[in-house]
């Protein structure tokens, strides 16, 4: 109920700037189109040139108001995000799962697989350009739910590219216990140097 209210909202605000962009450039059009008769009427190439400009001032200002107002709808947009994350998933009962990697020789992520407590609740395909963000410190938020107090079971399978461009698949299996407060789990994938063979480390805070 709340998520579809929060949808509704970020609706209604595109809904708005429709209307407002519409009736901006409906009152522009309008006195370009003035400005182009009254220039018809005026004998002096002065008197045209002077509308002319006023026009294109106009569609300047336009385009930077609707420049200004995209901002403003993506930061209510983001806001309305937040608010709505916060109201489904109290920070008593919220769990996030994140996923990291490094630019390792042994392995290139392709996919991922969670499941927790035996239930597949997240896939993901890698594109190029996530990769690279993530070899540069990103990381990924897979998943987030609410979990009950108490003991779970997470299970996340990788598959990708191993040492010569061979498919490589990773497992790893935990079983960790849930407290009071919002809790984290990353997954972090890293090289072994003395195995030479790509590893899943887990960091929880």
């Amino acid at each position: 109920m709340v998520k579809s209210m929060f949808k509704i909202a970020i609706r209604c605000c595109f809904a708005l700037v429709i209307l407002v962009v519409s009736a901006t450039i409906s009152a522009v059009v309008a006195s370009a189109t003035s400005s182009v008769k009254s220039s018809n009427n005026e004998t002096a190439s002065s008197k045209k040139k002077q509308s002319q400009e006023e026009a294109l001032s106009t569609l300047k200002g336009l385009s930077k108001g609707i420049q200004n107002l995209k901002g403003e709808v993506v930061d209510l947009s983001n806001n309305l995000r937040v608010m709505e994350e916060r109201l489904l998933f109290p920070s008593s009962t919220k769990y996030s799962v994140f996923v990291s990697t490094s630019l390792g020789q042994f392995f290139t992520l392709e996919s991922v697989k969670l499941k927790l407590d035996g239930k597949l609740v997240a896939t993901h395909v890698y594109s190029k350009t996530q990769r690279q963000s993530m070899a540069r410190g990103g990381i990924q938020k897979l998943y987030i739910t609410n979990l009950n107090q108490g003991i779970h079971h997470a299970t996340a399978f990788f598959t990708g590219l191993g040492p010569n461009g061979r498919a490589y698949k990773l497992g790893k299996a935990l079983e960790f216990e849930k407290g009071s407060a919002g809790e984290y789990l990353e997954l972090a994938i890293r090289d072994n140097g003395d195995t030479q063979e790509p590893i899943v480390y887990v960091k929880q805070w």
